[in-house]
């Protein structure tokens, strides 16, 4: 896969393709937009690009080279992705605990990063998640961010651009990122080899983005019910959260996504009461990001829809 061969993103493509081309990259860019659009992977493509032996005309990596099919395998020494895998590794725990990165983490990528390459290639970082930067790792990175070796890049990709610090803000050229059209998405995922009709259900559900939408086929929500209209309705559908609280957190903020939308629907038929109860949804998924128990949050949420039923 090329980075012109991005799905959905024209207005990326126009801003990223002419840097690859030119090699006048920025020390760091910022992807920033909704989650599941293609952030990390045209960070991806991006570090392929900078070290592929058999460039494009545009300057876009040819997924056959050595390099590239090093970058694809995650093995090349000079690309980085770094998420809650890779901080796992470095930590031996599971992913499903990493809910921050850590300062730890940050001050191991920067000496990888900062060691420069022995055949003059290009480094890069893909720094996955970046409004998860706990402080004392932020400014660890803002460090290395002011004074960056040659031929160094880091690309930052957020869908929360609001909890970034500011300062880390200031030093990223900004590359937005957007939701992708609903046909454009029912597109995606047949080609990701999924029946017609579920792949409607899916788009309308995930508001533009495949990622999540796969995430809810993974989950097993595209099909649930949010609720039948009886009074139990809420606490069978909190029943369905895993136990262990590392594993219900992401399921409960499918649950909150789904019944949103469900709202959202409600509303443009013309239900009143919609737009406060959206607000509310909003507010009890930032909640998922403390030790309140996921199950509460859903019931909760789960009761907000009863009232449009």
């Amino acid at each position: 896969m090329s980075l012109s061969a991005l799905r959905g993103q024209p207005r990326a493509q126009r801003l990223l393709l002419p840097l690859l081309k030119s090699k006048r990259l920025p020390p760091a860019l910022l992807f920033h937009g909704p989650e599941g659009v293609g952030k990390a992977l045209a960070g991806l493509e991006v570090g392929k690009a900078l070290n592929c032996e058999k460039p494009s005309p545009s300057a876009e990596a040819c997924d056959e080279c050595r390099s590239c099919v090093a970058a694809h395998k995650g093995i090349d020494p000079d690309l980085k992705r770094v998420n809650a895998q890779y901080q796992a590794g470095l930590r031996e725990e599971e992913a499903e605990r990493q809910r921050t990165i850590r300062v730890d983490t940050v001050r191991h990528l920067i000496k990888d990063v900062e060691m420069t390459s022995l055949t003059g290639r290009w480094k890069t970082a893909i720094l996955e998640d970046a409004e998860r930067l706990e402080t004392e790792a932020a400014n660890a990175l803002l460090k290395s961010l002011e004074e960056p070796p040659a031929r160094t890049l880091w690309i930052l990709v957020t869908s929360r651009r609001e909890r970034v610090l500011p300062t880390i803000l200031s030093r990223c050229h900004r590359v937005p990122f957007g939701t992708l059209p609903e046909t454009e998405l029912v597109s995606i995922l047949k080609g990701c080899g999924l029946p017609a009709p579920e792949a409607a259900r899916l788009a309308r559900l995930a508001e533009g983005s495949p990622g999540r939408a796969l995430r809810l086929r993974e989950l097993g929500l595209a099909d649930g019910e949010d609720g039948d209209g009886t009074p139990l309705a809420p606490f069978r559908l909190a029943d369905r959260l895993p136990r262990e609280l590392h594993l219900a957190r992401p399921v409960a903020e499918a649950q909150l996504r789904r019944i949103a939308w469900r709202i959202r629907d409600k509303g443009r038929l013309g239900f009143p009461g919609a737009g406060a109860s959206l607000r509310e949804i909003a507010r009890l998924g930032s909640y998922l990001r403390s030790n309140v128990d996921p199950r509460l949050l859903v019931q909760l949420a789960a009761l907000e829809l009863e009232r449009f039923s």
